[in-house]
């Protein structure tokens, strides 16, 4: 008689679906890297970096299409009466944007370690990801000045954010760092010296948001 439990062949995990994936990601591995950027933002984001998961690639992914989402909500209940005469490809423009910035981070963090090593693209991406998390706070920031002032104030902020006020400058500021901030410990992560890290990220954010203005210009 055979023996049935030899011939039995091993149970395969069932194959996780995108909405899995992303259910996984927001329930673990998010929170992780959330507080990281705020708790942590030298040792912490420079080991998430230097020794990227497996899941990094994926994990990239889910934060450039969750970015893009919240724009695209997000923006649309900002814009309030005036969605009225806007179409919804005004809103998939602005939801664009960001993506664009955390993508031109992403390709300049790969051009510069490119210079000293053989970074992978793919890990660049969690550059680009771990960025969109202090873009993303935009959103939030900008409904609770929704709540809180005029729609004219409001307006007044969108198109001129560093001239609406010193709070308002000093969040944007902020903003920028912490830009700064994930941009210089990719570079560190990667054997780049610290002074030369010190240097580059500044003009490569500051290269970044010129990039993204000019892209979206011609987009918007």
């Amino acid at each position: 008689m055979e023996n049935t439990e030899q011939n039995e062949t091993p149970k395969q995990d069932p194959k996780l679906t995108v909405g899995d994936e992303v259910k996984q990601f927001y329930k673990g591995d998010f929170k992780n890297i959330f507080t990281t950027v705020f708790t942590n933002p030298i040792q912490g984001i420079y080991e998430l970096l230097e020794k990227p998961s497996e899941k990094a690639y994926k994990q990239s992914l889910i934060l450039f299409a969750s970015i893009f989402f919240l724009y695209l909500v997000g923006s649309y209940i900002i814009v309030g009466e005036a969605r009225k005469y806007m179409e919804f490809s005004n809103f998939i423009k602005i939801s664009i944007v960001p993506v664009i910035m955390m993508f031109v981070i992403t390709c300049l963090s790969f051009v510069i370690k490119s210079l000293s090593g053989k970074p992978n693209f793919k890990n660049e991406l969690l550059t680009g990801g771990i960025c969109g998390i202090p873009l993303g706070l935009l959103i939030p920031i900008f409904l609770v000045i929704k709540i809180m002032a005029s729609e004219r104030d409001l307006m007044r902020l969108i198109n001129n954010p560093m001239g609406a006020g010193v709070f308002a400058t000093m969040i944007f500021f902020y903003l920028i760092l912490m830009l700064i901030n994930v941009f210089q410990q990719s570079l560190k992560s990667s054997g780049t010296k610290d002074a030369m890290a010190w240097y580059l990220s500044p003009a490569a954010i500051l290269l970044a948001f010129y990039v993204t203005f000019k892209i979206s210009k011609g987009l918007l």
